[in-house]
């Protein structure tokens, strides 16, 4: 789907670091998780470089339930594309619950736009402002689930893609 999407941006060149390994070294059915990607990713990084990992807050807003959670806030930073609706105070909650601060800390951000910089202890999110754009993989995958066009989401051939192989169904 990556090639599909990117095979216009001549700058792009997908990767293969999470394609499935046909080789007896990978068990069947084993979940790819996102700490393992970003680990083997990192061991080809110098010790200076930097390691952010990109996601909508709908997907962050479920971060704390992800495999090795806070491992991945040690491994590398956040960049946390904003949705309608969240606020900075959403953003702290969502952390899994040893760095999370208090409530009574994120109260008064209840109203407060998800934008800036949030850092605390072993956290580094990177807040992007509402991008207003109407997809998500979560409204991408509820769409393809239903049976509905995906065209005002993806690029035709994405869409086709999915269809084709009857993906998140």
């Amino acid at each position: 789907m990556l090639a599909l999407a990117t095979q216009s941006e001549k700058m792009f060149v997908p990767s293969l670091l999470e394609a499935p390994d046909d080789g007896e070294n990978r068990k069947k059915d084993k979940p790819n998780y996102t700490i393992d990607t970003i680990r083997r990713l990192k061991q080809s990084f110098k010790s200076s470089d930097r390691l952010f990992l990109l996601i909508g807050m709908d997907a962050f807003a479920e971060i704390a339930k992800w495999h090795q959670a806070e491992a991945l806030f040690r491994e590398c930073e956040f960049i946390v594309a904003g949705r309608p609706g969240y606020s900075l105070a959403d953003v702290a909650n969502a952390l899994p619950e040893s760095l999370r601060p208090r409530r009574e800390i994120t109260k008064p951000f209840h109203k407060q736009a998800a934008t800036g910089d949030l850092i605390l202890p072993g956290v580094s999110i990177h807040l992007v402002e509402d991008l207003h754009q109407p997809a998500s993989a979560t409204a991408i995958r509820e769409a393809a689930n239903a049976g509905k066009p995906l065209g005002r989401f993806l690029d035709p051939a994405v869409a086709e893609y999915i269809k084709k192989l009857g993906l998140y169904k």
